[in-house]
């Protein structure tokens, strides 16, 4: 069953909305009627992105920028709440393991500080960046926040610790942001665990993620789509809910 919503009137802005689950996003809330700004790193994956979705009759468009810099993330937020008139949703997807080898928590001499400094930049502080951004909009129109953690951000073990850090800080951050823009705007977190390969493109593959969600109770890995259904109830519905942190891990934790 695919969960549906009302979205036509709504603006939604999702971060690392050209690949992986953050395209998911864009198309369930496209699909639902929201116009959907598509917030990512200027380049061939984004225009190709947009402009499939928008062949498909989505009223989609391209936000290019770089959340590892303040001053842009504030530019590329604002450029495209006043292209849509205001801001209802955001939904900050945008991540990435910085290293394509995963290093072990022991290994500390490999945890330099510049893996640590982009690993909390593209995971962590991007978020707190659009947020920031985008606060005045969301207060505006009594919108809410979804943001993107992982599992490794609760038990550890993602590709190195500064990853699993990170999104261990989202969790907190979701809270914090709960406290700091609430009552007017709610703001929560879904936590992925695997994710099929046909929905992500990012250099870095898991070359046994099927044996490995084989150990789930659900026994496989997710899809954009069901993470993007999550998000979508969390923004479109939810309504007394926030602060909170959403396993969707096929039963990882179960």
């Amino acid at each position: 069953m695919t969960i549906h919503a009302d979205l036509r009137g709504k603006r939604t802005l999702v971060t690392g909305g050209a690949g992986g689950i953050g395209l998911g996003v864009v198309q369930t809330f496209a699909a639902n009627g929201s116009t959907v700004a598509v917030a990512d790193l200027p380049g061939p994956r984004l225009d190709a992105s947009c402009s499939a979705l928008a062949g498909e009759g989505f009223d989609v468009f391209a936000a290019p920028g770089d959340l590892r810099d303040g001053d842009e993330t504030h530019r590329m937020v604002r450029d495209a709440a006043e292209r849509m008139d205001g801001l209802d949703y955001l939904v900050n997807v945008a991540g990435h393991p910085v290293t394509l080898e995963i290093i072990g928590p022991g290994d500390l001499d490999a945890q330099t500080e510049e893996l640590w400094a982009e690993a909390l930049s593209v995971n962590l502080l991007s978020a707190f960046r659009t947020a920031r951004a985008a606060a005045g909009y969301l207060r505006a129109s009594k919108g809410a926040i979804v943001n993107t953690a992982s599992m490794s951000g609760w038990r550890g073990g993602g590709t190195s610790t500064p990853y699993s850090v990170a999104k261990g800080g989202i969790i907190t951050l979701t809270r914090e942001l709960a406290r700091g823009l609430g009552p007017d705007v709610r703001v929560n977190a879904i936590s992925p665990s695997y994710v099929h390969p046909d929905s992500t493109n990012f250099p870095l593959k898991w070359d046994t993620v099927f044996a490995d969600a084989e150990k789930l109770p659900l026994g496989r890995p997710g899809t954009a789509a069901e993470y993007a259904e999550v998000c979508l109830f969390l923004c479109a519905g939810a309504s007394y809910m926030t602060g909170q942190t959403i396993h969707v891990d096929g039963g990882w934790d179960a």
